[in-house]
């Protein structure tokens, strides 16, 4: 196998097999894969990717800025937020809001961090029969 210590392409290369990258790899421009990609350790996008199909992560993302879709972001468990609420001045009406005291680790919905610093899970509940929001503690 051909070892290089520097290899430059300046037009267009094919490779027909695996291309393995052991260090870095810079990508100044486009990076096209038109079948699968895996990275088995880290993935550090600094400016934008866009993915035309579907982005699927086995373990954990975290997203330093914003998710911007377009349509749907979807969750199978939970979405959580980090960040803790602040209370909006000026007074509150009260709704029907149910909530639910006890303690449901596997309850899906949306993590919510409330005021008092805990997190809450706010799902829909239609157990009457009427689609009402709900809060549980998480």
């Amino acid at each position: 196998m051909p070892t290089f210590d520097t290899m430059q392409v300046t037009g267009n290369a094919t490779i027909e097999q695996d291309m393995q990258v052991n260090g870095n790899a810079t990508i100044g421009t486009n990076m096209q894969v038109n079948g699968n990609e895996t990275v088995m350790q880290n993935f550090n996008v600094m400016g934008n990717e866009t993915i035309a199909g579907s982005l699927q992560v086995n373990g954990s993302q975290t997203v330093s800025g914003n998710i911007g879709a377009g349509s749907t972001v979807s969750a199978l468990f939970r979405m959580v937020t980090q960040s803790q609420s602040t209370v909006p001045a000026g007074g509150f009406t009260s709704q029907q809001v149910r909530f639910y005291p006890a303690i449901l680790p596997g309850q899906p919905g949306l993590v919510l961090k409330g005021t008092d610093g805990n997190n809450y899970v706010l799902f829909v509940d239609v157990s009457s029969g009427t689609p009402t929001l709900a809060l549980m503690r998480a």
